[in-house]
């Protein structure tokens, strides 16, 4: 399919942009709003140019336009968010960026699904969900269930790494625990980070022997087995 070609009007307002004649680039993208009131393009950028300019209010307005024009833009929302920000509107900001994070989260599962739902995606793991417990970890930072908790959902949706990262805070919070151990191993097997995995099992499965975690313990034998013969192999 061949690609829409980009509007002359609105071509030449980025090509003032981008040798700094913002004058000009904001003269032309008035120019086209004053023609075609929707025009989704020239909304943002000039959205953007007016924050640039100290214009907040304006700014704020023009992109939320562009928000009822394109629900879905990422972008959108993640302009507002910084444009409150800029006003000094602090909880208004971080409900445009909890709206652009949600919105990340349904883009990345379509983007996954549509290639197959490789890397571990499970697609029933809700982006409200996972942003509630987003949220969870930044007002509870050191509750062990709550990074696992957000780390489980991470390995659900296929982003092994963002989920090694609280594992391992998980661990420094409480290494005691059998379950984070077999977790943390689980999800740098998905990363691909086998020496390490191999590495955490082996811390693992005496403290889940010790405690009497069978489970844990049983399933972190396994899967060291199976790597140790993948690393003889």
């Amino acid at each position: 399919m061949a690609t829409p070609a980009l509007d002359p009007r609105f071509a030449a307002a980025l090509l003032a942009r981008r040798r700094g004649d913002v004058p000009t680039a904001r003269a032309a993208l008035e120019e086209i709003l004053a023609a075609e009131p929707d025009h989704a393009d020239a909304l943002e950028v000039l959205g953007m140019l007016l924050s640039e300019a100290g214009e907040l209010d304006r700014a704020i307005q023009l992109t939320q336009r562009l928000v009822a024009l394109q629900p879905r833009s990422i972008m959108a929302h993640a302009n507002l968010s910084r444009f409150y920000m800029l006003k000094g509107d602090k909880p208004t900001a971080e409900e445009w960026q909890a709206k652009a994070r949600i919105l990340g989260w349904k883009d990345e599962i379509g983007r996954k699904a549509s290639a197959g739902g490789g890397g571990g995606l499970d697609a029933s793991v809700s982006p409200d969900a996972v942003e509630q417990q987003e949220r969870a970890v930044e007002s509870r930072p050191d509750d062990v269930m709550a990074r696992m908790a957000l780390a489980s959902s991470y390995r659900k949706l296929g982003m092994p790494v963002k989920a090694v990262g609280h594992l391992q805070h998980a661990l420094k919070l409480d290494a005691n625990l059998s379950a984070v151990y077999l977790d943390l191993g689980k999800s740098l097997e998905d990363a691909n980070m086998l020496a390490d995995a191999a590495d955490i099992y082996r811390r693992g499965i005496p403290l889940a022997d010790r405690k009497g975690d069978l489970m844990p313990r049983n399933q972190m034998a396994s899967r060291l087995a199976a790597l140790e013969k993948r690393t003889r192999s």
